[in-house]
């Protein structure tokens, strides 16, 4: 086995344990802290992007810092927000290092004509079958509310997460992937695309087995064969929905 592949299951193994281990109300620093270090596995191979994506990188980190002003209307939480803006502002640097060096996948897809409308098209149309199905099983009381501040929120999880909590596995993948991936890498990449992230979110093992199978390789499926902007979109509009109706950051 390859040393990347073992490597990348010994991080997994121990996030296992912390979540086992460790009872907590949810495990996002974890996340950040592996982030992070994949972060710079990749740098250490892959060095910085083109300008044009450190510009694009830091552009993402600020909007998942500013998020946080939607939750708290304070901007002292700025300070707080860097927990986010900093694993995301190096995750997206090395995602998008690895697209430029390796390629593999897309920021923002260019196959067919106006592939932007279709990535938005796209992230509709799942989006809405996403939020059919939580409604149907959902309990929660659901009450309309518009808010910009809920909206301001949703950068969060479209941005930091799609990024910090899964592009960077599939870069770190790509990154060590020269030839043609297996079978048994390409399940890794995508189980380490969805289970860490879904696993973050505190719940339990049946909410986390659907967190992985509705969200996770939903997502994940969408990064890899169509570019990371469908899922952001789709990340963001779904948590925006229900951030409206149900009315707490119940984010994905």
């Amino acid at each position: 086995m390859k040393k990347h592949i073992i490597f990348i299951w010994i991080i997994f193994a121990v996030m296992v344990a912390i979540r086992v281990f460790i009872p907590r109300s949810d495990y996002w620093e974890v996340l950040q802290v592996v982030a992070v270090i994949l972060s710079i596995i990749i740098f250490v191979k892959c060095k910085l992007p083109s300008r044009k994506y450190i510009f694009i990188s830091i552009l993402l980190a600020v909007l998942v810092d500013v998020s946080y002003i939607g939750a708290a209307r304070n901007p002292w939480v700025l300070l707080y927000g860097m927990i986010s803006a900093v694993p995301t502002l190096l995750s997206s640097l090395a995602v998008f290092s690895v697209m430029e060096k390796h390629g593999g996948y897309e920021f923002i897809s260019h196959k067919g004509k106006h592939p932007v409308i279709k990535s938005i098209v796209i992230a509709l149309l799942v989006t809405v079958v996403l939020l059919g199905i939580c409604f149907l099983i959902s309990n929660n009381e659901k009450h309309f509310s518009f808010s910009a501040w809920k909206l301001m929120i949703c950068l969060n999880p479209g941005i930091f997460e799609e990024m910090a909590g899964r592009a960077i596995f599939m870069s770190y993948f790509m990154c060590f992937s020269k030839d043609k991936m297996n079978l048994f890498e390409c399940f890794t990449m995508y189980f380490m695309m969805a289970m860490p992230h879904a696993m973050v979110h505190g719940k339990g093992l049946i909410e986390t087995g659907m967190l992985f199978l509705m969200f996770g390789l939903t997502f994940s499926i969408l990064q890899k064969k169509r570019d990371i902007l469908t899922p952001m979109l789709s990340h963001g509009l779904y948590d925006a929905v229900m951030f409206m109706f149900v009315g707490l950051p119940v984010s994905v």
